[in-house]
């Protein structure tokens, strides 16, 4: 796969060093992390899994720097994503991670193309010239250049997925994290989805899908299992 718009982003090594998080309730503190210590090198493609409550979205929340940890370092491209404010946050995720949700969460006012181009504005990353190419090779890279021009809601499940996954490589991001990514699609879209996620893994992309789904065909080099907050298995695998 070739580098759309030749644009580079930094070395994609991602390290969280005992990392905990917990709530305070009146029933008392619920431990959703404890103590996790995980390191993922670039152009590394990794499935996070787990039953509903094990402590997936929690870690989702660290590395892209949603949540801050209770306890604990998180360290992405020499940065440590757990000291920034709000607002230089905002600025360093725009430039760092793209984030592909479950249900897609496109402006539904704004064509596809759009939507693109408003993750490159907001950022400002892309040169402005360059944006509407780099927005139409977006499109072609996940395969519905021919939606460009369309509003999400009239697009398919599978459709509005791909185009969520354009967004999120909008400012060519070295870390692309999706979040049960096929959890409302069909088989075979599923598999299409998949595919693209290890092709860009493949040309140096760091992926990370956060699921709770069986991953034994998904193309993964490593499976990370959690349970009740903490890291159960760590299992490297042949892409």
């Amino acid at each position: 796969m070739e580098n759309i718009g030749g644009y580079t982003g930094l070395t994609g090594f991602i390290q969280l060093n005992q990392v905990s998080r917990w709530f305070e309730s009146a029933s008392g503190r619920f431990e959703a992390l404890k103590n996790i210590d995980l390191h993922i090198g670039q152009g590394s493609h990794v499935a996070i899994v787990g039953k509903s409550g094990s402590g997936k979205s929690t870690l989702l929340n660290m590395l892209t720097g949603i949540d801050h940890p209770s306890e604990g370092t998180v360290r992405i491209n020499s940065t440590e994503v757990h000291t920034l404010n709000e607002s230089s946050l905002a600025k360093w995720r725009g430039k760092n991670v793209g984030i592909v949700f479950q249900f897609f969460q496109l402006v539904p006012t704004l064509t596809v193309a759009e939507n693109i181009l408003l993750a490159m504005d907001f950022v400002n990353v892309i040169p402005v010239r360059e944006r509407a190419r780099r927005a139409g090779e977006l499109l072609s890279l996940v395969g519905i250049p021919q939606h460009a021009g369309k509003l999400p809601a009239g697009l398919s499940g599978g459709e509005q997925q791909r185009a969520a996954i354009a967004r999120a490589l909008a400012n060519d991001p070295p870390i692309l994290v999706a979040d049960e990514p096929t959890g409302n699609l069909d088989s075979n879209t599923t598999g299409i989805i998949l595919n693209l996620f290890t092709e860009l893994a493949g040309a140096g992309k760091t992926v990370i899908v956060v699921t709770h789904e069986k991953v034994s065909s998904a193309g993964y080099d490593r499976v990370i299992t959690l349970r009740d907050g903490a890291v159960v298995a760590d299992t490297n695998r042949e892409r």
